[in-house]
């Protein structure tokens, strides 16, 4: 029936996606219905279509002032996830960009690990230790190029009286933004090697809290999308 199709499609013509054509049929149907009804009640199928259409022509303002309300929900669903995804997206390039800047700083510390862990088995610090120092930081320059100082340092024990060595240092003392970072091993005949460093710049996990502000958003505004498309579904399928 030509004219049922046409009301049907003038009311849901902003409305598109599968609840739209759900809707569509909802309604399609129950004109159908009316109409079966009125012809049995002796109408004739073009008095019965148009009866049908009179008493939904009353419901149309409504029903399109309804669906334009839907149209806009529509909208904001669809605003707040391509919203969640862009937070998420931020959160995750923060994430990669701190990750890759502050790997400098965990590389610095497992080399600093390394060089006092060589000595363990070591009671004595000789001159060609010493160069072997000087060529490990040479060699090491793109770790040491954000250390404002450092110290390589032995610390023993003799008849209960303890003595502090510096064996080898670079840079000056309290220069750095980091503040004094110590890091040490026990090695032969209870002596305590350590090396003691500062940062130049110190940014370390300083930023941290900009992914997780980003992934808090972004959860945020997943939930809200989930929970008002979820609502708006119900409510569509109930509006007929």
């Amino acid at each position: 029936m030509k004219q049922i199709e046409q009301f049907v499609n003038s009311i849901y013509a902003h409305l598109s996606g599968k609840e739209a054509k759900e809707l569509k049929q909802e309604m399609r149907s129950h004109l159908l219905e009316t109409v079966e009804e009125l012809k049995a009640e002796g109408k004739s199928e073009q008095e019965a279509i148009s009866i049908a259409l009179d008493r939904f022509g009353d419901e149309k303002q409504v029903t399109i002032g309804l669906l334009t309300i839907f149209q806009y929900q529509n909208k904001f669903v669809k605003w707040l996830l391509r919203s969640a995804v862009i937070f998420l997206l931020i959160g995750l390039i923060v994430s990669i960009s701190l990750f890759i800047r502050d790997k400098a700083y965990s590389d610095t510390l497992n080399l600093m690990d390394n060089l006092v862990q060589s000595y363990q088995t070591k009671g004595e610090f000789t001159s060609e230790d010493e160069l072997a120092l000087q060529d490990m930081v040479e060699r090491n320059s793109k770790w040491f190029d954000n250390i404002s100082y450092f110290a390589f340092i032995k610390d023993s024990e003799v008849d209960g009286k303890k003595t502090s060595e510096k064996l080898f240092t670079q840079g000056k003392e309290g220069a750095g933004e980091s503040g004094m970072i110590r890091q040490g091993k026990i090695g032969k005949d209870n002596n305590l090697w350590h090396v003691e460093y500062e940062y130049k710049a110190y940014n370390y996990l300083k930023y941290e809290f900009l992914y997780y502000i980003f992934f808090a958003i972004s959860g945020v505004l997943f939930i809200l999308w989930g929970v008002v498309r979820f609502n708006n579904r119900n409510r569509l399928k109930a509006f007929t």
